[in-house]
Parts: C-alpha cells; sequence; structure tokens
C-alpha cells in the first residue's frame, strides 16, 4: 500500500474511531486549532487501482467508514427501498437508495483527524459484531451460498472474474457526547450551539451486510452488497443536523442549510470527497441514479449505485464514461 494511499484511508478510519484514551484529555480549543493548523496535511493524490479496490472491498473499512459517515451525517464530528417505519415509535430505520456528494477542502478532514488526536471526541464507537476478513472463492455460486445474496450481477462486457472473494458483514454503534461533540465545533470556530441537545447520549446503529468482490486482469473490479441499515432515535432533527454536519465539513451556513433542506435524509447517503482526492458527478446506471468519481491522477475511477435493495460499486483504470458503460453491463 502506497503512502499517499495509507494516509486517505487514515482519515476515515479514525473517523470510525474517535475513542480517546485514559491519556487523551482534551486541551483548550483555541490550542488544538493552533497545532492543527500548524500540522495540516499537504494534498494527496488519488489511490492506485488496487488500493482503491481494496479500500471499498475491506469488511473492516466498510463498517468504519458507514460509522465515520453517521458521525458526519448527524453532525458531531459522512449514512448508507422506501422510507420504512421502525417497530418502535422512537427509531427510523432506512437503506440507502441514493447519494449526495460534496466537494471538500482537504485540510478540513485533516484538521478534524488531528482534533481527535489531540482528545476531542463526538462520542463512543461501539463495534458489536465486527466483519471478518476477505476470503477467496472459487465461483459465483459459492458466493452466493456464503453471503445470501441470491443473485451475483457481472459486467457483460467483462466475462468471467479472474478472482472472486467474499466478506462477512458486521454491526456497530455511536453514542453521541454532545459535549466533546460541541468542543470539536468550538475548536473549528464554529458556533457550538448548531447541534441540539436532544443528541446527547443517542445512539445510532449501523448494520452492514456480506459482500462479494470480483476483479478482472484489467484492473476491473465490482463490489455488490445488501444495502447497509441505518437506525436512528427519531426525535433527532436531520435537517438541523446535516446542516451543521455540512458547516463542519467547511461549506458556508446559507448553503449548508439550502442543502441540508434539500437532502432527503432518510435515504441519502452523504459522501464528503476531498477535493484533491477525486472529481464526481451524478450519472444514471440501469435506470438508478449513481455516483461516480474520477480520480486527481486522471487515471482511476469508480460508479457506486444502488438498485434493488444491493450497493454495487464498480472501479478500474477508466475514465468515467467507460466505468459507466460497464456499469450498465451489470446483470
Amino acid at each position: 500500500m502506497s503512502q499517499p494511499e495509507k494516509e486517505f484511508q487514515d482519515v476515515y478510519d479514525k473517523l470510525a474511531q474517535l475513542a480517546p484514551g485514559p491519556s487523551d484529555a482534551p486541551q483548550p480549543a483555541s490550542r488544538a486549532l493552533a497545532q492543527v493548523r500548524r500540522r495540516a496535511e499537504a494534498p494527496r493524490p488519488f489511490p492506485a487501482r488496487s488500493g482503491f479496490g481494496r479500500w471499498f472491498a475491506n469488511p473492516n473499512r466498510r463498517l468504519a467508514t458507514a460509522l465515520a459517515a453517521l458521525i458526519l451525517v448527524f453532525g458531531v464530528a459522512f449514512s448508507f427501498p422506501t422510507v420504512r417505519a421502525a417497530a418502535s415509535d422512537f427509531l427510523g430505520l432506512f437503506r440507502v437508495q441514493k447519494f449526495a456528494a460534496i466537494s471538500i477542502d482537504p485540510q478540513q478532514l485533516a484538521m478534524l483527524q488531528q482534533l481527535e488526536a489531540e482528545g476531542l471526541s463526538p462520542g463512543e464507537i461501539i463495534i458489536d459484531r465486527a466483519p471478518g476478513a476477505s476470503r477467496p472463492v472459487d465461483s459465483l455460486a459459492a458466493a452466493s451460498l456464503q453471503t445470501g445474496l441470491a443473485r451475483i450481477g457481472t459486467p457483460a462486457l467483462r466475462g468471467a472474474p479472474a478472482a472472486i472473494q467474499v466478506a462477512d458483514g458486521g454491526d456497530g454503534r455511536l453514542r453521541i457526547d454532545l459535549a466533546g461533540a460541541r468542543a470539536i465545533f468550538a475548536a473549528v470556530g464554529m458556533d457550538p450551539a448548531l447541534l441540539p441537545a436532544t443528541a446527547d447520549g443517542k445512539t445510532i446503529r449501523i448494520i452492514v451486510f456480506p459482500s462479494v468482490d470480483q476483479t478482472w486482469a484489467d484492473g476491473t473490479w465490482l463490489l455488490q452488497t445488501e444495502s447497509p441499515i441505518v437506525e436512528y432515535p427519531a426525535e433527532l432533527n436531520a435537517t438541523a443536523l446535516g446542516s451543521a454536519t455540512l458547516q463542519l465539513l467547511g461549506v458556508s451556513p446559507a448553503e449548508a442549510d439550502r442543502l441540508a433542506r434539500t437532502i432527503d435524509w432518510t435515504s441519502t447517503l452523504l459522501l464528503p470527497i476531498p477535493r484533491d482526492f477525486a472529481t464526481f458527478s451524478e450519472v444514471t446506471v440501469n435506470g438508478s441514479s449513481g455516483l461516480a468519481l474520477y480520480g486527481s491522477d486522471g487515471v482511476h475511477g469508480a460508479v457506486i449505485w444502488q438498485q434493488g435493495g444491493v450497493l454495487f460499486a464498480l472501479g478500474g483504470p477508466f475514465d468515467t464514461a467507460e466505468l459507466v458503460r460497464l456499469a450498465n453491463s451489470v446483470r
């Protein structure tokens, strides 16, 4: 794994593991922010194909990234077909149907990462069931049997894959600590009151399902998994927390409020994309809306979409047009 790739992945790992130890006592906000600014990282290039594919396929990273998504979406620091009513009046339950991407300054992510290193935490991450390591299988039939995916798609334009791997799912929770979350906002010069008091102590849960990862000799890869489920307290004001999140990511207050009102937080995964990592555009894949990412290296990219309750991520050393063509051939 290259050093730039490791640095990019570490951003998401650390956002998903914001649990300081006993010796990590929080510093005053002004001191923490000064240290952050001195240590801001240089822009990171887009990871190589193999690493980018592994980032999507790695089950531990999928769970960590999903939990990091919860932290960002609900405003305490990035959330994986129809809106479903929960059995309890106090829970909301949804599966991801669409994606919303925003371009953010990589320095902003570096600041959040460093604040975590300085002991500022938005809450406790609890891993109830850790995902297993990826393991090879010799056929798609075996992959289906081991993951429970009744139908596994492959791009018709590529034929049989050169290798197939499967991974188990997992689940975890975020228990929000309002004081820690507000300290993060204060450290970056934002109003801590943007985070409502009702968020304190609330628990958000995500369930990540088993996945199948296929690769081809030309560098094409395809990840397929049942769409993750998110459970959250219904009394949380997702619009208000979404606006706070967007502001934390560097969006202006007026634009954050506008976006938060237009995003359907009950079915949308928010993806903050560092400007030095990739550009993005909305695409249509087999009639479903999706998101195309194209790396800053000008070579590698990926397309992400959801169809029939299944999440797909396809990538390789190709431009967006070719990736969309490949994605549309998945059957």
